[in-house]
C-alpha cells in the first residue's frame, strides 16, 4: 500500500485554487478528476501542515481498523499464500536457482536474501571451487534457492528479469510506468544466476561469511560536490564513498563557495560531481529564493577554477545528468543524443541496461566485456568529431549495444533504438588532466554494485 501526501511551504500554509492544479496530460495524472488515483479529489483552498499529519494519521488508523475489523480474513489469505509458496513445483515449472560464491558481491547479494526470510542451501551435486578472499583461499560450494518455500518468490523477484507490461490508453498510447521498473539485483550487482527446472539434491544451510574489499590502489584526496540546492544522488555517493570506499582513502565535500574561491581544491586529485541538472549546478538557487550565501551555483568563477584544476592535471567525474554541464562549460566534442526527445518518442523510467565495454582502458580495468547501466534520466552519447583526425582526446569505455534489441535487460524502455551504438562512458583528456563522464549512476542507491569498479577506477587511474 502506497500513500504520498502533498507537502507545503516547509511547516508554512500555501493555497492553491481548485483551478490552478497541475494535470499532467503525459502520465495520466488529473488531480481535478475522480480516479483510482483521486478517489475524492481535492477541492482546493489553504494547504497546512495539519491537513499533512490529518491525512496520514486517518490513512493510518483506517488501515488498522480494516485489519482489526478483518483480522480472520486477513490470516486466512495469509496462510493460502503460505500454501501456494510452499507447494512441491510440477514438472518443468521453475524449481529454483543456482548461484556461485565466487565474488564479493555474490556474498552481498545472498546476505540481502537471508535478510528478507530467503533459505539458501548448499548444492550436493556440484564440485568444490577455490574462492580467493585477499590472501588466503576458502572452499565454497554453489547454493541452491528454492522456490518451495515462504519466501521463495521474494528471491524470485529479485533474480529474474522484469519485463513491464505493455499498457496502452483508450486511443492505444503507451501509458510509461509511474516509477522505476527494474530491481534485478542479480543485474544490479553483477552475479550470475542459474534458473533450475529440476530438483536439486543440498546438504546444510549457506552462512554469511563477512564482506571484503578488494581495492587497495592508492589515490589522492577525493572531493564530493555538494550544491545547495539538494541533491539525493550527492547523498547517495556520499553514502557510497563512506561505506564501500576504502577508510584509508580521504575524501570530503565541496560546496559552491569553495569552488567559487578555489579553496582546497589544489589538496584533491578527483572532484565528483553527482548526478544534478546543469542549471543547478551552475546557477544554483535564483537571489532571493534563500539567504544569498546559498545562492547562485559556482558561477561563472567556478568553472573557471574547475579548467584550471583539470588542465594542471587533475580528474573531474561527472555522474548522469551532470555529464552535460561538463558537455556545455568545457565545450567537449560529444553530443547527448536523448537532449530534446519527447517523452512519447523516448522515455527509460528507472531500467537495467546492457552496456559494451572496452576492457583494455584502465576504468574498466577487471570488469567483464558485457555489463549494465541504471538508465534513469540518463544521458547518451555521440561524439562529434573529425573522423579523419589522427589523433583524438576521447576514449570510449563503454557503450551500447548496436542491435536496439539487445539493449534492455530489465524493465520498461520506449524508443530504446536510440541508444543504439551510442556511448555510455567517456573519457576525455583535458590539457594534463581527464574528464570522465558517465551517462548513467554507477553507485546507483548504493545498490548497483557491478559497476562500482568502474567509479572506482575512475577515482584511482
Amino acid at each position: 500500500i502506497l500513500t504520498e501526501t502533498a507537502s507545503a511551504r516547509l511547516a508554512s500554509p500555501i493555497k492553491i485554487e481548485f483551478e490552478k492544479m497541475r494535470v499532467d496530460a503525459s502520465d495520466n495524472y488529473d488531480p481535478q478528476k475522480t480516479s483510482t488515483n483521486f478517489p475524492k479529489p481535492w477541492q482546493g483552498g489553504d494547504w497546512t501542515l495539519r491537513d499533512i499529519t490529518n491525512y496520514m494519521t486517518t490513512s493510518s488508523f483506517t488501515l488498522l481498523k480494516h485489519a482489526s475489523e478483518n483480522r480472520e480474513a486477513w490470516l486466512k489469505r495469509f496462510y493460502a499464500i503460505g500454501k501456494e509458496a510452499t507447494r512441491p513445483r510440477k514438472r518443468d515449472e521453475l524449481w529454483g536457482f543456482k548461484i556461485e560464491l565466487d565474488s564479493k558481491e555474490t556474498t552481498d547479494l545472498l546476505a540481502i536474501l537471508q535478510r528478507g526470510g530467503v533459505e539458501i542451501e548448499k548444492s550436493a551435486l556440484d564440485k568444490k571451487v577455490n574462492v580467493k578472499k585477499d590472501s588466503y583461499e576458502v572452499i565454497e560450494f554453489p547454493v541452491l534457492i528454492r522456490l518451495a518455500q515462504p519466501y521463495g518468490n521474494f528471491a524470485k523477484s529479485l533474480l529474474e528479469n522484469q519485463k513491464y507490461p505493455e499498457i496502452k490508453d483508450e486511443k492505444g498510447n503507451p501509458i510509461p510506468p509511474y516509477d522505476v521498473t527494474a530491481h534485478t539485483l542479480s543485474l544490479l550487482y553483477g552475479v550470475n544466476v542459474t534458473p533450475l527446472y529440476k530438483p536439486q539434491k543440498s546438504f546444510g544451510e549457506y552462512l554469511s561469511p563477512s564482506a571484503y574489499t578488494s581495492l587497495t590502489k592508492a589515490v589522492k584526496a577525493v572531493g564530493l560536490y555538494k550544491s545547495s540546492v539538494p541533491s539525493m544522488d550527492e547523498g547517495w555517493t556520499r553514502w557510497f564513498l563512506e561505506n564501500d570506499f576504502p577508510r584509508e582513502y580521504k575524501y570530503s565535500s565541496l560546496t559552491d563557495k569553495q569552488l567559487k574561491s578555489a579553496d582546497g581544491l589544489t589538496e584533491k586529485g578527483v572532484i565528483i560531481f553527482p548526478d544534478q541538472s546543469p542549471n543547478q549546478i551552475l546557477n544554483g538557487y535564483p537571489k532571493g529564493a534563500m539567504p544569498d550565501e546559498y545562492t547562485g551555483g559556482i558561477g561563472a568563477e567556478g568553472v573557471a577554477n574547475l579548467r584550471k584544476f583539470v588542465e594542471a592535471g587533475g580528474t573531474l567525474v561527472f555522474l548522469n545528468r551532470a555529464s552535460n554541464f561538463a558537455i556545455e562549460q568545457f565545450k567537449l566534442p560529444v553530443k547527448d543524443v536523448t537532449r530534446g526527445l519527447n517523452k512519447k518518442d523516448f522515455y527509460i523510467p528507472g531500467s537495467i541496461l546492457r552496456t559494451e565495454l572496452d576492457t583494455a582502458h584502465p576504468i574498466a580495468k577487471g570488469m567483464p566485456k558485457e555489463s549494465i547501466a541504471w538508465f534513469e534520466d540518463s544521458p547518451a552519447f555521440e561524439i562529434q568529431t573529425d573522423p579523419l583526425a589522427l589523433t583524438s582526446n576521447f576514449k570510449i569505455i563503454a557503450r551500447y549495444p548496436s542491435n536496439p534489441k539487445d539493449i534492455l535487460l530489465s524493465g520498461w524502455a520506449l524508443g530504446a533504438e536510440k541508444l543504439a551504438g551510442k556511448a555510455a562512458l567517456v573519457e576525455f583528456t583535458f590539457g594534463k588532466g581527464k574528464i570522465v563522464l558517465f551517462g548513467f549512476r554507477p553507485q546507483y542507491r548504493g545498490q548497483s554494485l557491478a559497476t562500482f569498479p568502474l567509479l572506482f577506477n575512475a577515482i584511482g587511474n
